[in-house]
């Protein structure tokens, strides 16, 4: 699973609550031709000289503890500042003494809570990471009293004199006024002072269940013979002690691999088993805090739970719409995972005599064993192809291709890590973002891939910028398995989104503001790159006869994944029901180990594995909380999107530009079914996925 690292908390902290009217121009992508003027005479005497606004090139990035204290200090301090120039306006109440200096406002916090995002993540320095979770809590605190300030609402609903025809300025302060009523502004003072208390509770809380994963690496030994069938290059890099010992750990770049290739069911089990254990003993009891602060918030606010309130400022609207989609997605997978599951138990009793079920760890081994044997397709010939390195330079050429942009390598340039490669992203002739790619795993790392916002993109005001953060193979001739291309793809589709979404005026229509549930459709339609011939053609070569992948190999890779959709849907399906029906269950007698069963007895290809509790280790249930579901909603709109490029071709400047223009510039300043019928010429459907799901 792929997580989009602008976590729910920042987008309720900074209000992404909804989409506004689109720009009729957005960056250097005109939407229109502007209209010619005729030229008049002006006496160069007389012509004056304005300065060019100072634009942030560069964000602030923390490289020492004292550093985010201070850059925190200075923001928050801001914020208050400008909270007090605000209120004090006496005149009526207008865009410029109101709106733009509360947009100001807005600027500061998005210059430090998604740095303090970044920052806990990714700093090798522990001092800077625990500065960052203490920024994030103030911060987050200084947040949600400007959202239950009466003051504040008041002034910005008291704005008049916005002309009818500026539609961004007037959903800007309607969606502000919506924001507040959310947040609950109009509550009495104590359900105020008690909101407020829950938001801050929930804050620390997240970050506990987070830090408990990432701080919970667990390490499983196995001898030489009992790793048999792992790659030459894993076991190179993984040598064994003077005992014959050779540790693996829960951390990705171990896990997928042995669970992938490991021969023995036992080694398998076990490390799957360590997996399924993090955090366990610490997360349990933080999870159900968690649950109940975000229920209490919920009904206090006026909504049946946490589930209902979320779904507020979504595409779904509803707690039913979310539910009945999960159902129906799921009754639509459910004999294809049957099929699959009874193919798979064929191909394990060839293995181990008398086996009776498929179990969680056999799903990777088996289903790449089918796919080898029904398909020809051999993963170590595969994995041949996708050396690191190449892979992420064809990557970006193929991205500059496709939007006529140039990634150009910043030398020197800060980062909070040596091995964090920087680029100026250049579009005619100028820089327009930057974008840093911390590609390769360490300690104390966030252990999955994301990308993390940074600065949103605001006009004349800062560039955008953000993070890749992976955790693929490094050294030289480092290869990256096929599943991890296509997750290098949907990061840079994420990428990409924030970074196209920066000429706004206003800083909550920038980036990836839309609405939660449409989030993960750029990240999922860019996959769709990485399993074409003519793309992966340019990149994906053999070390040692340079020549690039065969186009019959693709064409195998691509029917083999045809291979294990049903239980690959199913087991999504489990986790958008588990992380939905936890925020949709009161906590009063919430038993989570049970409902996990359940869950996992109507969703899951797989039984529950004993000793083990894999919620404790689900980190989308602080980031995504009770909106697991997204991905899922995403795909469908994807594979609607993607008949465009399947009629015009993947590398058509022409599409890609209509793409651009009416799907990820807009940000958040068009909604999200708006932006489809403007790129589809009507309101998506269903179709596609359901033939993607069903059709063999």
């Amino acid at each position: 699973m792929k997580r989009f690292m602008l976590v729910w908390l920042v987008m309720f902290a900074l209000g992404l609550v909804g989409c506004t009217e689109p720009e009729k121009k957005l960056g250097t992508v005109p939407t229109e031709a502007p209209k010619k003027e005729p030229l008049a005479k002006t006496d160069p005497s007389k012509v004056e000289v304005v300065a060019a606004p100072k634009i942030v090139l560069e964000p602030t990035l923390w490289a020492t503890a004292e550093a985010a204290a201070e850059d925190c200090s200075k923001n928050l301090e801001l914020v208050k500042t400008i909270r007090g120039e605000i209120v004090k306006v006496a005149k009526e109440r207008t865009v410029e003494n109101t709106l733009v200096p509360y947009a100001r406002l807005r600027l500061a916090l998005d210059r430090v809570i998604p740095m303090t995002d970044l920052m806990k993540e990714v700093h090798p320095d522990a001092g800077v990471r625990a500065a960052a979770e203490k920024c994030e809590v103030e911060a987050k605190k200084v947040f949600s009293e400007l959202k239950l300030d009466r003051e504040l609402f008041q002034a910005i609903n008291a704005v008049a004199g916005i002309p009818a025809a500026d539609k961004l300025t007037l959903r800007f302060r309607d969606n502000l006024l919506r924001e507040y009523r959310l947040a609950g502004v109009d509550k009495d003072d104590a359900a105020r002072a008690k909101l407020k208390q829950l938001q801050e509770d929930a804050v620390k809380l997240g970050q506990e269940f987070a830090k408990n994963i990432r701080e919970s690496r667990l390490e499983v030994e196995f001898t030489k013979n009992e790793l048999a069938g792992m790659p030459d290059d894993f076991l190179k890099s993984h040598p064994a002690n003077e005992k014959g010992i050779i540790r693996i750990s829960t951390d990705n770049p171990d896990f997928f691999p042995v669970v992938n290739y490991a021969k023995s069911e036992k080694t398998r089990q076990k490390i799957y088993q360590a997996y399924l254990s993090r955090a366990k003993d610490k997360n349990d009891e933080v999870l159900l805090k968690l649950l109940t602060t975000r229920h209490n918030y919920a009904v206090l606010l006026g909504y049946a739970d946490w589930a209902s309130y979320t779904a507020a400022d979504k595409m779904a609207k509803d707690r039913k719409t979310i539910a009945d989609f999960i159902d129906k997605v799921a009754a639509l997978a459910r004999p294809r995972m049957q099929e699959d599951l009874k193919e798979i138990l064929v191909a394990k009793k060839k293995d181990v005599k008398g086996a009776k079920t498929v179990e969680v760890w056999d799903r990777f081994f088996y289903v790449k064993k089918i796919q080898e044997e029904k398909f020809g397709v051999d993963s170590k010939v595969v994995r041949e192809y996708f050396e690191v390195n190449k892979v992420k330079q064809g990557l970006l050429k193929m991205t500059e291709d496709l939007f006529n942009i140039q990634f150009k390598r910043v030398i020197g340039a800060k980062a909070w890590f040596d091995g964090v490669e920087v680029y100026d992203v250049v579009e005619n002739g100028k820089v327009f973002a930057r974008m840093y790619l911390d590609l390769h795993p360490r300690a104390n790392k966030y252990g999955h891939a994301a990308v993390f916002p940074i600065y949103t993109g605001v006009k004349d005001v800062q560039m955008p910028s953000a993070a890749l953060v992976t955790n693929f193979p490094s050294g030289e001739n480092a290869y990256m398995e096929y599943n991890d291309v296509v997750t290098f793809f949907h990061e840079f589709g994420h990428m990409i989104h924030h970074l196209f979404a920066s000429n706004h005026r206003w800083v909550t229509q920038g980036g990836i503001n839309c609405e939660w549930d449409f989030a993960e459709v750029p990240s999922q339609l860019y996959e769709e790159w990485a399993r074409s011939y003519p793309v992966l053609a340019r990149f994906a070569v053999h070390p040692k006869t340079n020549m690039p992948i065969p186009e019959e190999l693709v064409k195998k890779l691509n029917a083999s994944a045809e291979f294990g959709k049903g239980v690959h849907v199913m087991r999504q399906m489990f986790y958008a029901a588990l992380s939905f029906m936890f925020h949709a269950t009161a906590p009063e007698g919430l038993d989570l180990q049970k409902l996990l069963g359940e869950m996992q007895k109507k969703y899951s290809p797989y039984p529950l594995v004993k000793g083990s509790l894999e919620y404790a280790s689900f980190g989308h249930l602080d980031s995504y909380s009770s909106m697991y579901y997204t991905y899922m909603w995403s795909l469908v709109i994807v594979k609607d999107l993607f008949n465009q490029f399947q009629e015009k071709g993947l590398m058509d400047v022409d599409t890609a530009l209509s793409y651009r223009q009416l799907i990820l510039a807009p940000g958040g300043s068009v909604d999200a079914d708006d932006m489809v019928k403007n790129f589809l010429s009507r309101p998506y459907a269903f179709d596609s996925f359901q033939k993607w799901l069903t059709t063999k």
